[in-house]
């Protein structure tokens, strides 16, 4: 099977899609910093995700359904390598919309022998994950390599061991039982699969009401971006209440009509330090690779230049909040 690359995405629409993928799966999860490795924390646990594009390996390897990723040991590999946390290793296949992994337990002494290094799966498990949700590869050295759609990255970092020593048949009943408590709103527990133990913690943190209330009085219950009421509005966090700094301040709050809310939790739409409402054209420019852009015209016409602050002046956003909320969604 041959596959042509057609998008290639650079490293902030990588970092974007990571962001974006593991906070689907936690509240408790942040980037931090870092430039492939990036470095991030996922329910109070840091590690650090090596990825790059999928590709096919070339003609000279003869088996046009390999492909593969290189790894290359830059400086800010080094630093990553020698830290603590671990590494994890990542393909993305934008033609199927799925993440592969390698056990980075057994990547990590071919590593440290060579400069760079290639690792290889298959485009027909690529198309078997993207239908079935995860699929599984076993190369020549009977190394399970595990590709799988994006929703299922956070579970992969919190399983990958036991998930690398597993069948098939066992991750999709893990991707199953993960499905379910998604919709149960569950906060997680652990599951016994074929006598196997798995975590499942999609973690979503309480709202508090005494904050919800207040942000809506220093607002006159308005959206601060667009001005609209008529009860459509919400309390949103400047710096997310699941991060250990997204404290129950008015300062760290700001009124938003649903849908801003949501363009602000996924940094489409900031804040700079003088309150003017920015557009992320990083983020745009990876929504535009991967064929979500539409309607960005309209969206763009609805809000104000700056933000309509509270009457009462000490309940602005904290500017220093801001600083530290524009990290944490990737705008760098």
């Amino acid at each position: 099977m041959s596959k042509v690359k057609t998008i290639i995405l650079d490293s902030r629409d990588l970092r974007y899609l990571l962001i974006d993928n593991l906070k689907i799966y936690s509240d408790f999860s942040f980037f931090v910093d870092g430039s492939n490795p990036y470095h991030f924390t996922i329910n109070k646990k840091s590690v650090f995700i090596y990825i790059r594009n999928l590709h096919s390996s070339g003609a000279g390897r003869g088996n046009s359904d390999e492909c593969r990723i290189q790894i290359n040991k830059t400086d800010s590999f080094f630093s990553a390598q020698n830290s603590p946390e671990l590494v994890f290793f990542f393909g993305y296949s934008d033609d199927y919309g799925t993440f592969t992994a390698w056990n980075p337990f057994l990547l990590k002494k071919r590593i440290n022998e060579k400069k760079t290094i290639s690792v290889y799966s298959r485009f027909s498990t690529q198309e078997k994950a993207k239908n079935q949700g995860i699929a599984l590869y076993e190369d020549d050295n009977k190394q399970k390599v595990i590709s799988f759609r994006p929703e299922y990255l956070g579970l992969y970092l919190e399983n990958f061991s036991k998930m690398h020593e597993s069948s098939e048949k066992t991750l999709l009943d893990l991707i199953e039982e993960s499905d379910n408590l998604y919709e149960t709103e569950a906060k997680g527990r652990e599951i016994s699969i074929n006598s196997e133990k798995f975590t499942l913690t999609k973690q979503r943190q309480d709202r508090d009401p005494n904050f919800r209330k207040k942000v809506y009085l220093a607002y006159d219950n308005r959206c601060a971006f667009t001005g609209i009421q008529l009860d459509l509005v919400e309390a949103a966090h400047i710096i997310p209440h699941s991060h250990e700094l997204g404290v129950d301040e008015i300062q760290n709050g700001i009124c938003l009509s649903p849908l801003h809310h949501k363009a602000f939790d996924s940094g489409l739409v900031y804040l700079d330090e003088e309150y003017n409402i920015k557009i992320n054209k990083g983020k745009v420019e990876y929504l535009e690779k991967i064929g979500r852009d539409g309607g960005l015209k309209k969206f763009s016409d609805l809000q104000y230049e700056k933000i309509s602050l509270p009457k009462i002046e000490k309940f602005n956003p904290s500017k220093k909040y801001i600083q530290i909320a524009n990290k944490i969604r990737g705008i760098m």
